[in-house]
Formats: structure tokens, C-alpha cells, sequence
């Protein structure tokens, strides 16, 4: 993708690829954990302290897949 460009525009176009791919992952477990957690919460939860560890795991899961989709979008910009 990136031989066809400007090079004034390769940054740009880079920079937005990542954060692009960076996003969207992020954005689809943000909605996959809404009520997963909310599941978990009713079902297995007994406590705070339950509730806080899995909020932890869940923002670590989060976490995870920007920089993953960041690495993504990267990967996708450089082929």
C-alpha cells in the first residue's frame, strides 16, 4: 500500500493506519466485555473484590488488543 503514496503522506497515512487499527479491536471487546461482565456479575460474583479482579482482567484484555491492533495496522500499512 505504501509504494503508491506520496512520501510527504507516508507518515500520515501510517499513523493513521495504526490508530485505525489500533481502535477498532479495542472498540469490539469493549462491547464484548459490556456483558460478559454484566453476566459474570450475576452469576459467579460474590463479593467486590470479585468485581474489581475481573474489571482489572477486563481492562487488560483491552488493553491487550489496541496494542495488538495497533501492531496490525502497522502490518498492514508495511505490506
Amino acid at each position: 500500500m505504501s509504494g503508491n503514496l506520496p512520501a510527504i503522506l507516508l507518515p500520515v497515512v501510517r499513523a493513521l493506519s495504526i490508530a485505525i487499527g489500533a481502535v477498532v479491536p479495542s472498540l469490539v471487546f469493549y462491547k464484548l466485555i459490556g456483558p460478559v461482565g454484566h453476566w459474570y456479575e450475576l452469576n459467579f460474583a460474590e463479593n467486590d473484590d470479585d468485581l474489581s479482579r475481573a474489571y482489572m482482567v477486563a481492562l487488560a484484555v483491552q488493553l491487550a488488543s489496541l496494542f495488538a491492533g495497533g501492531w496490525l495496522g502497522n502490518r498492514l500499512f508495511c505490506s
